[in-house]
């Protein structure tokens, strides 16, 4: 019997491994020199490879923006699904957050999904995607919290709308701040950050 893996198999993993190689190679050279300053060519020539193999994974530099914003997604919903049974809704929100904030999708840093933010705010393609992406993101945050309302631990005055945004802002916020700031460590002051968000969010009947 021929145990061996169907050649179709075979290419699309040789494929998949190029795309990874390319992305880790760009992500270097965008943490390096900026978004704008990086070239295709310098982005080709980083993963070992020519100009032309590399166009038939990405066709422009946006493709690659696009590509780990999409990855970053992928890895934040595949959290939110992880304990959607558990009877801490709130709790696994705050989890989100801090993996979010102190351990963004490898090979990613806090740095780079500045640039990916700052972006997202010239470049109305990668804006489009990045704003795609955030709806999808909140969606499952507002499922979190129509489920943090059903177990009291959120007021359920509160619209889940509304909230997603915030929390969504202080994640970007929380980033910037970790990405700038030498001397922040959201480690270091998570649990009282947790503190704040459960107090602030808490029924009045429990305040």
């Amino acid at each position: 019997m021929n145990n061996s893996e169907p050649p179709k198999s075979k290419r699309m993993k040789q494929k998949d491994d190029s795309r990874r190689l390319l992305i880790e190679a760009a992500v270097r050279c965008f943490s390096r020199n900026g978004f704008h300053k990086t070239g295709i060519v310098e982005i080709a020539k980083e993963a070992g490879m020519s100009a032309g193999n590399l166009y038939r994974h990405f066709p422009s530099k946006d493709a690659f923006i696009i590509a780990l914003v999409e990855e970053e997604q992928r890895h934040a919903l595949s959290k939110m699904e992880f304990k959607e049974t558990e009877k801490d809704p709130l709790g696994q929100i705050l989890t989100i957050i801090t993996s979010c904030v102190s351990n963004p999708v490898y090979p990613m840093d806090q740095r780079l999904w500045i640039e990916i933010l700052a972006e997202a705010s010239r470049n109305k393609g990668v804006r489009h995607v990045f704003n795609q992406s955030d709806i999808i993101m909140r969606e499952s945050f507002k499922n979190l919290l129509t489920s943090a309302i059903h177990e009291k631990q959120v007021d359920p005055d509160y619209d889940v709308e509304t909230l997603s945004l915030w929390l969504y802002a202080l994640i970007d916020g929380l980033i910037a701040r970790t990405a700038t700031d030498e001397q922040f460590s959201f480690d270091h002051h998570m649990s009282q950050f947790n503190q704040l968000i459960r107090q602030a969010l808490k029924p009045k009947e429990f305040q």
